[in-house]
């Protein structure tokens, strides 16, 4: 069995698993295994592995990775004639260490016959070769410890190697007798080294001196495994095994002189209680101090090198200085030997690797590794009891971890923990996850204290930074805990008198409460207030106006009682019982019981609970109840032992329901005769009731039952159905590992296991002291009980068997089941299959024997399964079909396993193995088949091949396999047959048949007619080519006269198109009413851009206040007043935009949101807002010194995007009265310039565009036609029902539109006549073509659709359904009919072909489509350029021409600003300040609007009309700058285009700014008005109080930084911020609002 001990250390451990912590770790994954790990002073974590160097910061980021290897190399100083051949090998590191004093690192490998590498602390790419061989051993598998031991007056190295010399197993045997051998490596028997530089050059071992500070070994038949070593106060520790002895330590006094050091040699053997007479073996070590005068040592050994049984054993190092004695030893030194025995008691836990100690307050605390990748911390008391263990780290690839821990030196509240290849930055404990303090105390770790005031757990280095005497230890207690209490608990009589509670604090909190506290009691129930009172040591709350109606509650009553002191808010609940109204259950086993528990009096005559101590009588202080139910030994009368009874008359027992009339033995024993019992009942509950009245029980609080045995042995739990006392013992679980998900059925096995009526198992280990259960146990038989597992965490859980109604479990009914978590496949053989699949394919991994069941299938297919079978612990699958699936490579086949997991492995496949043909041998007794096939790479077994011999009545005989090589397979008949005409091959799911060979005629008839075919089919080809070429020459000269007149034909209406465009102009005549935005909309899409994105917070989707309403400040809490005070301090807001800036995470996007926040949050006092940003920008500008020029040319600061908000509130009059119209035309004139030509579908692209880019310049012909379309839509502008009154407009469509462009053409016209609130979308309108009185629906797919040879479908047009001009088209809401247009599905075209020709089309200009010379089309640019060029100019002068001499005041206000900035800093040069005025208004202000009309108009922006209004934004911002551009023949269009304005509009644009210069600065008054009306004309209109709010996420996000600010000027500012945190983390414990 298990032992006990081991399963008590299961619930201490996997109490912990839930509660780990899900925060995310700082970690770094290597590509290969880890060597060493170390950590320097300054927090540089250095990390060696297979060939590789890593530097890495403390957060684990790398900073550095130099490779160390692979290189050629032996055990020879050269490759030449070494005795062992030189190949590439691994550099496996064996020594790295730190040298603070001289910033060095020393790395030492396997390469280069164990010589080391000298490498700066800072940068471990820098490095020197050292010279000396040997510091490290050369062999991987060898052992190597080396430690920097501090020394006066010289710190030096010490070093122990596995010697390998001639008698080392790592002796190559053909270097025996050879000089090549390195002569250091050969006669190596020295282990342990002092290694004491020269010339205080501590890594330079050119020089150093050995002498007396060698340690070598005696005999050489001695293994030696160096485990760890390290210096302790004033001592070397090395822990070693040996082939010869026990595990051992060596210590060694820290000297002066080197030879004293190796003279103070102790040699201790570790001896544990456990395992004296069994071989340990060391695995990991650490020491500790418990007092100045006692230092202790933990050390994990193993039985037998296995970590499975795992001893954890404590040693006193102190018992070194006693009781040694002189011997001989292995090592040539004097060896004092002492046998050191732990002082621990047997303390066994399995899979234990690595131990780290260390001692926190009052307790040690252990960190042990495991192997399968938990890192558990342990924690005991000085007696070196065990506390609690939790796991603090599981990693999920199971890796083993067999480093001892190493503490950050910076933050010991940090630990670095290291795997196989991972190495990972977690808390030493995870404190945050406690939310009260019972549960911060109940977790038992020294590490974490609650504090009182915060009421949070905190690591003990935080609590006490931050008030010390306001922390709960570990120590202290959970009685310390902060507890509020309610007395009495019960209304009954007595209370009636006095109506009056208490309500008292733990004492040790008096302290903290106030004079002015008070408490209040409240009944959740009705939510009324009972009572109020005066808190000084204790509350006495009065509830004489409330009694009446408490009294009438029904019961129980929830009462809440709250102690309020300042800040202090202390709140429980008590459940308070109404004796007048409580009633006694009749479900329970216990009603005196409980009664008296609630509070109440129990009057026992009438067995009832009752408010009164009267009761005829007196009522019951204490409960009658069964104590216990004994077999009368000289009867078969059960004697009933009753306590607190006194002797009646009236009582009976209960059996199943059945009374019979109890006899009184004694005044505390009845006897009543044994019940009857069958076999199918084991268990018989036993109860007391009284003769009066059977619903009068007797207290039964322990569930007391009899069983069906004649006689009870002690200690046996239950009897056979033959009454026989029997024991059952559980020897086995089957399957014994299970995956973690839970639901497997297992087999529990053993002996006398049918004796319960029913039975259970308990898993132990899930979750703190709770079980998880399983019910759906069956009693097979007397040696087998079949359970289904329930779910839990990974790793070994002990299983216990119980029956009927037991709670404990024994000993002999327990054994192990191990959960499973990583499950993965890591091989595949083979890796090749073919064609037709059903190869047997080998599946090997980690834990694959908890799978159920595996399936195998391609993952493009998942739904062709093919089942896999078991083998022991590998899995055999065939592998799946691939067949039509195009081109032979690698597949991906997905692998399924029990619905646990799926993983995907890559197959090769190849061509079906090929066989051609059979020849047979045979004699007397056997036939010899040799079947031909060709030579591939399946490397096919014996066992994969099939023969079979088909006989002519449909039988087969089986060919036995023989011999199968490259091209030829052999197999046996157990027969002497010469007349095999078919043979059947089977490789896995392909089948081959194969026939005899044919006849000598045969052949001689084949060979004559070959030549003759092969002769007519050269003649076929060279006639069939000449004709060919003959038809190409033809077709070529058709297409090349084709594109002559096509070419011709452009560059004629390319002429006449620029001579005539002004005619177009004309088009642009009627734009309705315009639709302007309202202000507040303007506003939100100008602050923020992306409020349309799904992933933004509901703030920026939704500024604005929709039904406004004035905010009452004096009913605002205290910390949104200390928000809003801080903010309006212009000082203190100032302060925090700047010290945000300096924060590296506050990003752009992070300030952008800040500052339009802000423009929200004051738009109501634009006139601070105005404030906070001239001082922000005169702040700006005082930085910007080096670059005057770049200036305000981005926004990455607050105040850049503050005063784009700034300038959008203030320029929002001007824009909508003088600039709103000439833009809203300019956009119109685009879109129908667009439309006048032919338009992609697809693509968008357009003939008539001012972007190349977007340039359509694969044009057919087309032809305008006007349309007669009326309107069938139910809406405003049509009238009721009457189709001769429905409304019809005359609308221009092109021949080449397609369905959609058309619909949309008709609707634009549609909105322009009835107005833009007439919206319908889209795909809810048909368009019906009215032809000889029946209607067409016009649909751009439909069955009509022209297909091309790859399947592209293309768009129907209007010339596609022959729509002739002035015909009648009908647009009709579709109703209740589903969509039949699906485009989505499929790939389509329009005018732009795909590289395909139409599989059935009769199109005559099909060589139209395939001509394609782009810049044929340039002139449709200049000719859009022409025709949209009045709106251009309008647009332009209206933004910089300054009516009625009154420019917009905001702008002179900037400009001001600006000006003055020029001034201050003695700026003369013009041209900054004009760069200056341009980088702050139209690229800040103009070029957004331009670019983005959708900002002011309830319009939507096409990507086509964007890339047009680029195009003119970019003109417009040339017109502001001050270089003239050089243009050629290779300068893109969009800057050629306006080439010759930009001239004239850079003259006008200075005109501009000297007219604003010369009208003077703005007064403050003037300024001040503006805003002023400016604010309240848009009074009320934004959530001006949620941007606050959003603005104080902000502070609290960055309240840490904030806290060490330091102003002498802003004393208050650290209070403000406290506040301002203290208010957002009551709003974070209830979520935001």
């Amino acid at each position: 069995m298990y032992p006990l001990k081991v399963v008590s250390l299961y619930l201490l451990l996997f109490k912990s698993l839930v509660a780990l912590a899900t925060e995310p770790k700082e970690e770094f994954l290597f590509p290969n295994r880890i060597n060493n790990i170390v950590v320097s002073t300054n927090g540089k974590v250095f990390i060696a592995t297979d060939n590789f160097l890593y530097q890495l910061n403390r957060s684990l980021v790398q900073e550095v990775a130099e490779q160390t290897g692979p290189h050629c190399d032996g055990p020879c100083e050269k490759a030449d004639h070494c005795c062992v051949k030189w190949e590439e090998k691994d550099n496996v590191n064996k020594i790295l260490v730190v040298d603070e004093k001289q910033e060095m690192v020393l790395t030492c490998g396997t390469l280069r016959l164990g010589a080391c590498e000298v490498r700066s602390l800072h940068n471990v790419s820098q490095y020197q070769i050292d010279k000396l061989n040997n510091v490290a051993p050369v062999y991987p598998e060898a052992s190597a410890i080396a430690f920097l031991v501090k020394a006066s007056p010289n710190d030096y190295l010490v070093t122990a190697v596995t010697p390998s010399g001639t008698a080392s197993k790592f002796f190559p045997p053909s270097c025996k007798d050879n000089s090549s051998y390195h002569e250091d490596l050969k006669n190596n028997i020295k282990t342990i080294f002092l290694r004491n530089p020269q010339n205080s050059s501590f890594l330079s071992y050119n020089y150093g001196q050995y002498g007396d500070a060698i340690i070598e070994l005696e005999d050489q038949t001695v293994e030696l495994q160096f485990v760890q070593g390290f210096q302790w106060q004033e001592y070397i520790y090395i822990w070693l095994n040996t082939n010869v002895s026990g595990p051992g330590i060596i210590r060694m006094d820290v000297k002066d002189n080197s030879a004293d050091t190796i003279d103070s040699f102790i040699q201790a053997t570790l001896l544990c209680p456990q395992g004296k007479n069994q071989a340990l073996r060391v695995l990991s070590s650490a020491i500790f101090s418990i007092t100045s005068s006692d230092t202790l040592m933990v050390t994990i050994l193993s039985k037998q090198g296995q970590s499975e049984y795992s001893l954890l054993c404590f040693y006193n190092l102190t018992h070194l200085n006693t009781n040694t004695k002189d011997q001989k030893s292995y090592f040539k030194v004097k060896r004092r030997i002492i046998n050191l025995t732990s002082i621990n008691k047997e303390l066994q836990y399995p899979g234990l690797l690595s131990v780290s100690a260390t001692i926190v307050k009052d307790w040690i605390v252990l960190f042990l590794g495991t192997d399968n990748g938990q890192l558990i911390k342990m924690i005991l008391d000085k007696a070196l009891h065990v506390i609690r263990l939790t796991v603090l780290s599981d990693l999920e690839n199971e890796s083993p971890i067999s480093r001892n821990v190493i503490f950050d030196p910076l933050d010991t509240n940090y630990l670095y923990l290291a795997s196989e290849n991972e190495v990972r930055r977690i808390k030493v404990a995870n404190c945050t996850q406690y939310k009260s303090c019972t549960d911060c105390l109940s977790a038992q770790d020294p590490y974490c204290d609650w504090h009182i005031v915060k009421k949070r757990c905190f690591f003990t280095t935080e609590c006490e930074s931050i008030l010390s005497n306001s922390c709960i230890t570990m120590k202290d207690g959970i009685n310390n805990c902060l507890s509020i209490t309610l007395n009495p608990v019960a209304i009954d009589a007595s209370f009636k008198n006095t109506k009056l509670f208490t309500v008292k604090v733990t004492p040790k909190f008096n302290n903290f409460i106030k004079q002015n506290a008070t408490c209040t009691l409240k009944n959740i129930g009705n939510k009324k207030v009972i009572c109020t009172g005066k808190f000084t040591t204790e509350c006495s709350c009065n509830v004489s106006k409330n009694y009446d109606q408490l009294e009438q509650q029904s019961d129980p009553i929830i009462v809440e009682f709250a102690v309020k002191s300042d800040s202090l808010n202390l709140v429980n609940r008590s459940t308070v019982h109404n004796c007048f109204k409580i009633a006694t259950s009749q479900q329970t086993n216990t009603p005196c019981i409980d009664c008296i528990k609630s509070g109440c009096h129990w009057c026992a005559v009438e067995h009832r609970c009752t408010y009164s101590s009267n009761c005829h009588g007196n009522t019951q202080q204490f409960c009658r109840q069964i104590y216990e139910v004994k077999l009368n030994p000289t009867s078969e009368n059960l004697d009933i032992v009753l306590i607190h009874a006194e002797v009646q008359n009236d009582l009976s027992c209960s059996f199943d329901g059945k009374l019979q009339k109890a006899k009184w033995i004694n005044g505390s024993v009845i006897q009543c005769i044994r019940p009857q019992f069958v076999n199918e009942r084991r268990l018989i509950p036993v109860n007391v009731v009284s003769s009066r009245n059977s619903s009068y029980i007797i207290d039964n609080p322990n569930n007391i039952t009899v069983y069906s045995c004649d006689v009870r042995k002690p200690g046996c739990v239950f009897c056979s159905p033959e009454r026989i006392c029997t024991e059952p013992v559980v020897t086995a679980v089957t399957p014994n590992r299970v995956y973690i998900s839970g639901g497997t059925s297992v087999t529990i096995t053993g002996t006398g296991l049918d004796v319960g009526a029913s039975a259970k198992i308990h898993i132990n280990g899930i979750n703190d002291y709770i079980t998880a259960k399983s019910s759906s146990c069956t009693i097979m038989s007397n040696t087998s009980i079949n359970c289904t597992l329930p779910e839990s965490s990974r790793g070994k859980k002990i299983l216990c068997l119980l029956y009927d109604s037991e709670k404990s479990c024994m000993a002999n009914r327990s054994t192990v089941l191990h959960y499973v978590r990583h499950i993965s496949i890591k091989k595949v053989h083979p890796t090749v299959s073919w064609v037709s699949g059903g190869r047997a394919i080998t599946i090997s991994g980690i834990n694959l024997d908890v799978v159920e069941w595996m399936q195998i299938s391609l993952t493009r297919n998942s739904k062709d399964l093919n089942n896999c079978t078991r083998r022991n612990l590998v899995w055999v699958c065939d592998s799946p079909s691939v067949k039509g699936r195009g081109i032979l490579d690698t597949h991906p086949l997905l692998f399924t396993m029990s619905k646990i997991k799926q993983q995907e492995i890559n197959m090769t496949y190849q061509e079906d193995p090929e066989f051609y043909n059979f020849s047979m041998t045979s004699d007397d007794q056997k036939s010899l088949i040799s079947v031909v096939k060709k030579k591939d790479n399946l490397q096919l077994d014996k066992s994969e091949l099939k023969i079979s011999v088909l006989r002519s009545k449909g039988g087969r005989t089986k060919c036995n396999v023989t011999e199968v090589t490259e091209d030829k397979i052999k197999c046996e008949l157990n027969e002497s047959n010469s007349s095999i005409s078919k043979v059947e091959v089977k490789v896995g799911d392909y089948v081959k048949h194969l026939s005899s060979p044919p006849s000598n005629k045969s052949i001689f008839a084949i060979l004559i007619l070959i030549p003759v075919m092969l002769l007519l089919f050269i003649i076929g080809y060279f006639w069939a080519m000449s004709r060919k070429a003959k038809q190409y020459s033809e077709r070529l000269n058709i297409q090349m006269e084709l594109l002559e007149s096509q070419f011709r034909n452009q560059i004629r209406e390319g002429f006449v198109e620029l001579q005539t465009e002004g005619s177009d102009v004309h088009l642009i005549d009627d734009y309705g009413s315009i639709p302007f935005l309202d202000y507040k909309h303007f506003a939100a899409r100008t602050f923020f851009p992306e409020g349309s994105v799904d992933n933004v917070p509901n703030f920026v989707r939704d500024p604005i206040v929709a039904a406004p309403q004035a905010h009452a400040k004096d009913k605002l809490d205290d910390g949104f007043n200390a928000l809003y005070n801080f903010l309006n301090n212009e000082q203190f807001l100032v302060t925090l935009i700047h010290n945000l800036e300096q924060q590296k995470d506050f990003s752009i996007k992070d300030r952008c949101k800040f500052a339009s926040f802000l423009t929200i949050a004051f738009h109501s006092n634009l006139v601070y807002l105005t404030n906070v940003l001239d001082h922000l920008l005169n702040d700006l500008m005082d930085e910007t010194t080096a670059q005057p020029k770049l200036l305000l040319r981005r926004t990455e600061t607050v105040v850049e995007k503050l005063l784009t908000n700034w300038i959008s509130l203030c320029m929002y009059g001007f824009l909508r009265e003088s600039v709103g119209e000439p833009l809203f035309k300019l956009v119109s004139a685009i879109k129908q310039r667009i439309n006048l030509g032919p338009v992609d579908a697809v693509s968008g692209k357009a003939l008539y565009t001012l972007n190349e880019d977007w340039l359509l310049w694969e044009v057919s012909d087309f032809k305008t036609l006007k349309l007669d379309v009326s309107f069938q839509l139910n809406t405003e502008a049509s009238d009721d029902g009457d189709l001769d009154s429905q409304p019809t407009l005359e609308v221009d469509v092109l021949d080449c539109d397609t369905i959609g462009q058309a619909k949309e053409k008709i609707f634009e016209a549609f909105f322009s006549r009835y107005g833009y609130s007439q919206r319908f979308k889209m795909e809810d309108i048909d368009l019906e073509y009215v032809k000889n009185g029946s209607n067409q629906i016009l649909q751009d797919i439909d069955q009509s659709s022209q297909v091309l040879e790859n399947g592209i479908k293309k768009l129907n047009t209007v010339r596609h359904y022959q729509i002739p001009a002035a015909a009648s088209v009908v647009a009709v809401r579709r109703v209740d009919r589903p969509k039949l247009d699906n485009r989505s599905a499929e790939k389509h075209c329009h005018l732009i072909s795909p590289n395909s020709e139409i599989a059935e089309t009769n199109a005559p200009d099909r060589g139209k489509q395939n001509f394609k010379v782009k810049e044929m089309y340039l002139t449709k640019l200049l000719s859009s350029k022409v025709a949209l060029h009045p709106f251009v100019e309008s647009l332009f002068r209206n933004i910089w021409n300054i009516p009625s001499s009154k420019p917009p005041i905001a702008i002179r206000h900037i400009f001001d600003i600006l000006h003055a900035q020029a001034v201050s800093k003695k700026i003369t040069d013009p041209d900054v300040l004009h760069i200056w005025k341009t980088n702050s208004l139209p690229l800040r202000f103009w070029i957004n609007i331009i670019k983005n009309p959708q900002f002011v108009f309830d319009m939507e922006k096409t990507p086509h009309l964007d890339s047009c209004l680029s195009v003119i934004a970019q003109a417009f911002m040339d017109s502001f700058s001050l270089v003239s551009h050089k243009l050629g023949k290779h300068s893109p269009t969009n800057k050629v285009l306006y080439a010759r304005d930009i001239p004239h509009y850079q003259d006008e644009v200075k005109g501009y700014y000297r007219q604003l210069a010369e009208m003077g600065p703005v007064s403050k008054e003037e300024m001040a008005s503006f805003l002023t009306e400016e604010s309240k004309k848009h009074e009320n209109e934004f959530k001006e109080r949620d941007a606050m709010v959003e603005l104080g996420k902000y502070i609290y996000r960055y309240s840490v930084q904030l806290d060490k600010l330091e102003n002498e000027d802003m004393q208050d500012i650290n209070e403000g911020i406290a506040k301002i945190k203290e208010y957002f983390d009551s709003k974070s414990k209830c979520g935001w609002e």
